[in-house]
């Protein structure tokens, strides 16, 4: 029987869940390893007057799952008439029908650039409201922009890197490159945004240095805009899952194995 690898799952702790059981369920074992937390943003005050005045929005865009809940805790009362809702990706769907609200447009690619494809000229003339990460890509704010919105971008939230994440990397990595004293590889890694990658690469300068263990690295990466950012750092052996989802992550490192 071959033994599977096992697989670094790095999703912020209340996201990881759905993810560590898609590959369980597969035969991988799974560790965990929190390399995000998200916050509130550092200044929430524009966020606060934006859905004060939510009724003099046409159309609110969601771009990740982690914007819908400040953006549904300052709600007062139902969404106004008219208001529609877009998101980008199944799982910021999910989340916002969780949370009571209609999506009325859902990216098939799921990045910013699928959004403004599927708005394209329907926003024009159209008040945009864009609750962001405090890192967001201003390629969905340029698109829409470009095609005719008014669009309103406000912070809706923060991530950092957990305090307590250094130990438990140091548990599951070593202090150094295998083979210098340490018997721990990196091995499967799990990738589900550019800031997670960001923060490995730091995490790993003080474990025996980036540049002397990324080869140790098979990453599997939810996307097209992660996978740039591994490959920006150097990751030459990165595994894709063909649109983002739980189980298309699983597929993607299945595929290595044949």
């Amino acid at each position: 029987m071959t033994v599977k690898p096992r697989v670094v799952v790095t999703r912020p702790a209340h996201q990881a869940a759905g993810l560590a059981h898609a590959f369980e369920e597969a035969g991988f074992p799974v560790a965990l390893l929190p390399l995000l937390e998200v916050t509130e943003p550092r200044d929430p005050a524009p966020l606060d007057a934006a859905v004060a005045r939510i009724e003099t929005f046409d159309l609110v865009v969601l771009t990740s799952a982690n914007a819908v809940p400040p953006f549904t805790r300052r709600l007062r009362g139902s969404i106004p008439d008219g208001l529609r809702i877009a998101v980008v990706g199944p799982a910021t769907a999910r989340v916002a029908r969780e949370a009571g609200l209609t999506v009325h447009y859902e990216a098939e690619r799921a990045e910013a650039e699928g959004l403004v494809e599927l708005l394209g000229s329907e926003v024009k003339g159209r008040r945009v409201l864009f609750p962001q990460a405090a890192d967001a890509r201003p390629t969905l704010e340029q698109g829409l922009t470009a095609a005719g919105a008014e669009v309103t971008s406000v912070t809706a939230y923060d991530k950092r890197l957990p305090p307590a994440v250094r130990g438990q990397a140091r548990e599951l990595f070593g202090d150094g490159p295998a083979g210098t004293g340490s018997d721990a590889r990196l091995g499967v890694v799990t990738f589900t945004s550019p800031r997670i990658v960001r923060h490995l690469v730091h995490l790993l300068e003080g474990l025996g240095g980036w540049e002397a263990r990324r080869d140790e690295l098979l990453a599997v990466s939810i996307g097209p805009v992660t996978t740039r950012e591994l490959e920006r750092f150097g990751v030459g052996e990165v595994f894709e899952a063909s649109r983002p989802g739980d189980r298309e992550m699983v597929h993607a490192l299945e595929a290595t194995e044949g």
